[in-house]
């Protein structure tokens, strides 16, 4: 017995001694072509994109202010008159934008006040094209209790519906997940989505059938997923997801959301777990957007933005070519919108805002 144990020592030694295989190399990504199309300013910067029916929007700021721009083809672009009210709204870069059929609704801000805190406000447009700046008060997006103010969403809907995404202290004082949610796109009512839940609110999307949902992160021992949905925008009720959620977005009758552990898919009852894209701890994820059965997923991975396309709901994804490198940093934004299998991407730096379409076929 004691010579057949040596022999099995001997086999363990052996093969503790050959290190693992290395996995395989994840294929190249696939090359997609990309064509560069034109603001019409200089010293532009873009922060994100939309798809709206029949036109593109993009907005962002000018050295002299905020700005949003319009195109029906995706290559001609005009500008869109703003109608500021506030100081601020005139100092202030446009960060988000939602539409839905010719409405849009835009949130943007500056820095400002003693402690310069962001002065936020929303953007409502007009019958005539323009966009009209609603000053809130100050303390409906800011003040003593606000942690942050995220991205704004649109409802699948009719009539149209508007929603956005943020943090709030609780009454207890911790932080968790807010919506502001408005039926006009002019006055938003603030929700505390989960006080006291040790979450942070990452993302909001509308569900098939009206009301939202808004993804998260809860802060534990580890950090792990949460979610929330509402058919008002006031009562909320929690859903459970096996990982963080970055970004959701609507896609084929249900949601799809993802974040550090892959991908996942809301069907209305309970989150589905479905691909990855490899090792993804750490990364910032940028975007997510879709139409028809495509979804677009841009995120900074590592030192640089990479993008990744999927057409079964997130169950499989294939990397997809940038048009060109894009560095990260804390400015870095590369935003995209989508319709049917054409992609409209923007890429800022924090020094020179582009533009780029591509098919995705």
């Amino acid at each position: 017995m004691r010579r057949g144990a040596l022999a099995l020592c001997a086999l363990a030694l052996a093969s503790c001694s050959s290190p693992p295989p290395a996995p395989p190399a994840p294929p190249p990504p696939r090359a997609l072509t990309w064509r560069e199309v034109t603001l019409p300013a200089t010293a532009a910067t873009v922060q994100d994109v939309a798809y709206c029916e029949d036109h593109w929007l993009a907005v962002g700021g000018l050295p002299t202010g905020p700005a949003a721009w319009r195109s029906t083809d995706g290559t001609t672009w005009t500008g869109v008159r703003l109608a500021p009210v506030s100081f601020y709204g005139r100092q202030s870069t446009i960060f988000t934008v939602a539409c839905r059929g010719a409405d849009a609704v835009a949130v943007g801000a500056a820095s400002g006040g003693a402690h310069g805190n962001p002065r936020t406000s929303t953007w409502r447009s007009r019958p005539d094209g323009s966009w009209l700046e609603y000053e809130p008060a100050f303390v409906q997006f800011g003040g003593q209790d606000s942690v942050g103010v995220g991205a704004v969403a649109a409802s699948l809907e009719a009539p149209a519906a508007w929603a956005i995404v943020g943090n709030w202290l609780g009454p207890d004082g911790s932080p968790g997940p807010a919506l502001w949610h408005s039926a006009d796109g002019a006055t938003f009512d603030r929700s505390l989505v989960a006080p006291g839940s040790s979450a942070r609110g990452t993302d909001v999307a509308p569900l098939p059938g009206g009301g939202w949902l808004v993804s998260g992160e809860a802060y534990g021992t580890t950090l792990t997923g949460a979610s929330w949905t509402s058919k008002d925008g006031t009562a909320w009720t929690p859903v459970p997801v096996g990982g963080p959620l970055a970004l959701v977005t609507p896609l084929g009758g249900g949601t799809l959301g993802v974040g550090p552990a892959g991908a996942w898919w809301y069907d209305g009852t309970a989150w589905q777990k479905r691909g990855g894209f490899g090792d993804a701890n750490g990364w910032r994820f940028l975007t997510l957007s879709a139409a028809g059965d495509l979804g677009v997923m841009t995120a900074a991975a590592g030192s640089s933005c990479r993008l990744w396309t999927t057409r079964d709901g997130g169950a499989t994804w294939e990397e997809a070519s940038m048009p060109g490198p894009l560095p990260v940093t804390a400015q870095t934004v590369a935003a995209t919108a989508v319709s049917g299998d054409t992609v409209l991407l923007a890429t800022d730096d924090g020094r020179t805002a582009r533009l780029w379409l591509t098919t995705a076929a």
